[in-house]
């Protein structure tokens, strides 16, 4: 883990090393244990590093070959590195460092840019070839580690996070009102944008190549992996079970590797349960744990993790929090760029900043969800298209009227307009989305948000052939929830606070394994996950992990209406704000009234707005 920058500008110009400087100290956060810059005529790289394998001065970075012709900045592991190592020492090649990043800087002459395909692990990384004139910019798979762009005629420039192409003058600040209606409706800004018009994000499962020689610097983007697309039915259960089982025990075991402190979140669920269980027959020591705990009943789940790290035996360290959210929001803010809206980074940022006094590497349990069926709404979603496959067109009218009869929010009109889709609208509904975050939004940026089947993020619903509707709402979760939201709150929080976070279900061969299964298989009308679930139960018993999903949740309602009612009037009256430039006042206002009075839950749309308004501020100061 480690933060990356990098300039490259049009042939015969030379890299400033300041600018340089400026952009990689932008993300020093992100590596504390050193510094490392190269600038060679037109191209510099920058480079913060946070020493997990091989913590000698000789593994920092920029890496270079010994004439100094190949260099090579890394974010992230490559687990499979020994391997790889291995396969170059027999065809010749000699290491200098016990470091990862080593066999990418000789795969490279070995392989070319196929060296990427090879690579097992979460990274963001550029290497130079200054021979050939060659740029290659990569991201791994599933889009762990982030990479944004920003490309004009004045060059290409990289980064690990969107503050450091910002530190570049010539960088614009102007907003793409399309991703601003995303934000407020998906929580995030979906899909390779980025809430500023020039800044991109390159795609996950994609590499640039760039002539550095060129008179005109165009980059070229293309794919190296895509999810696969069709399950494979056949199995019987227990037979999945065992190949699951398989595949997560060596990605575990892959992951333990690491030359500093290493421990695991542990929240009592069955993803992270079944995570340290793995670590805890594997690890040569006892396995660290850790949890954030909260006083507020019904949020809490402390209790369920200490059930579950007593029977495995970890070293479990709880820490109970009363979250500020109103004195976190400027945190917030800076630690993630751009607006964004899901409220369970806050308990994410806590458990992160306590795991970090113990331990710098820690495993986590995200992608169990994706991978394998887990959220509410891949049952109820299932159970709507099969309700809904019985209405013929006029039945589905009657549905969409009498929602609209019914209290915005509820429970019923949620489920009477979800009913009345189908496909893609239906998962759409299963998302999150609904139409009164449309009306919260300035009628031009409703406009340049354009409806949801024709955005980019989305494009690929209906690609995958064969694939019945379970399966296409995975893949698709795999392709946009799970890398724009879920794997962007996990990395900025933790690298706040230099923390490595290591994901075994997101393993290549984890996720591969998975995606043969069909999602249908995975659930039925009352459990969602049952394949993971049963997986848990051979390692813990069935009472600590047989209970419904809860989820990092925060208790936003009632926040809302305390502590941060205060700030939302504050919002509402404030007549200049960037924020009112891109929302309906009137709305708001309206909305909160209904939420204070209980008449209405408002609390996502009410949430996001705030949080908008808090970068909105930053953004006018900076």
């Amino acid at each position: 883990m480690c933060g990356i920058a990098g300039i490259v500008l049009p042939h015969g110009e030379r890299v400033d090393p300041a600018l340089l400087r400026r952009m990689t100290d932008a993300v020093a956060h992100r590596g504390p244990d050193a510094d490392g810059y190269l600038a060679q005529d037109n191209v510099g790289l920058g480079h913060r590093r946070l020493a997990i394998i091989d913590t000698s001065e000789a593994a920092n970075q920029p890496l270079t070959d010994q004439d100094g012709s190949v260099a090579v900045i890394l974010n992230g592991e490559i687990y499979n590195f020994q391997e790889l190592r291995e396969e170059l020492l027999e065809r010749g090649y000699t290491f200098r460092t016990r470091s990862d990043t080593e066999a990418i800087l000789h795969g490279w002459k070995e392989w070319g840019s196929g060296v990427v395909a090879r690579l097992r692990g979460m990274f963001a990384l550029v290497l130079y070839d200054a021979r050939q004139g060659r740029l290659l910019l990569a991201r791994d798979r599933i889009g762990k580690k982030p990479l944004y762009l920003h490309h004009s005629p004045r060059g290409l420039l990289f980064g690990s996070e969107i503050k450091a192409l910002l530190a570049a003058p010539w960088v614009g600040r102007d907003l793409d009102s399309k991703a601003v209606g995303e934000y407020l409706v998906y929580g995030s800004v979906a899909g390779e944008k980025s809430v500023y018009r020039e800044l991109r994000r390159l795609p996950a499962g994609h590499f640039l190549r760039l002539d550095t020689r060129a008179a005109d610097l165009e980059p070229a983007i293309e794919a190296y992996w895509r999810c696969p697309e069709r399950s494979q039915p056949g199995l019987a259960e227990e037979e999945w079970l065992d190949e699951v089982d398989r595949a997560l025990a060596q990605s575990v075991r892959l992951r333990l590797i690491s030359d500093v402190p290493l421990g695991a979140f542990l929240s009592g669920g069955i993803d992270s349960s079944l995570v340290v269980a793995h670590m805890t027959r594997l690890a040569a020591g006892r396995v660290r744990t850790f949890c954030i705990g909260f006083r507020e009943t019904g949020w809490d789940e402390s209790r369920h993790a200490q059930a579950v790290a007593d029977h495995l035996g970890t070293d479990h360290h709880t820490e109970f929090v009363t979250p500020d959210a109103a004195a976190m929001l400027p945190e917030l803010v800076e630690v993630y760029d751009e607006p964004f809206g899901d409220p369970s980074a806050i308990p994410t940022y806590y458990v992160a900043k306590l795991t970090r006094r113990h331990v710098t590497v820690a495993l986590s349990g995200d992608g169990g969800d994706e991978l394998f069926a887990g959220y509410k709404r891949y049952a109820e979603s299932a159970a709507l298209a099969r309700l809904g496959g019985f209405l013929a067109t006029p039945g589905r009218t009657a549905a969409r009227q009498a929602a609209g009869g019914l209290r915005v929010g509820s429970f019923a009109r949620r489920a009477l307009e979800r009913v009345a889709e189908r496909d893609f609208a239906l998962y759409h509904h299963a998302l999150g989305w609904a139409p009164e975050f449309l009306t919260l939004l300035a009628p031009e940026v409703r406009a340049a948000l354009g409806p949801p089947e024709e955005q980019e993020a989305f494009a690929d619903f209906h690609r995958p052939e064969e694939a019945d509707f379970l399966d296409r709402c995975r893949y698709m979760d795999l392709h946009n929830y799970l890398p724009d939201q879920v794997l962007v709150k996990a990395d900025r929080a933790a690298m706040r606070h230099a923390l490595e976070v290591r994901c075994p279900l997101l393993d290549q061969e984890v996720v591969e394994v998975a995606l043969r299964m069909p999602a249908a298989r995975q659930l039925n009308r009352s459990r969602q996950k049952l394949l993971l679930r049963k997986l848990a139960e051979r390692y813990v018993p069935r009472a600590l992990v047989d209970r419904p999903k809860q989820g990092f949740a925060v208790p936003l309602g009632r926040w809302l209406r305390g502590p941060l009612a205060p700030l939302l009037r504050e919002a509402l009256a404030d007549r200049p704000s960037l924020a009112w430039r891109f929302f309906d006042r009137a709305e708001a206002e309206r909305r909160f009234a209904e939420h204070l009075g209980g008449r209405v839950n408002h609390e996502k749309s009410l949430w996001r707005l705030l949080v908008f308004h808090a970068w909105a501020a930053r953004e006018a100061a900076a």
